[in-house]
């Protein structure tokens, strides 16, 4: 399955996408 995140905080979203990969999903990232 595929996530998008969308966060401001780029440190946030890239513990997100590392907890995300790490689940088996693929991620992409959007920050502002």
């Amino acid at each position: 399955m595929r996530v998008l995140v969308v966060e401001d905080e780029e440190h946030l979203a890239e513990g997100l996408r590392r907890g995300l990969d790490a689940e088996g999903f693929a991620t992409d990232v959007a920050t502002n």
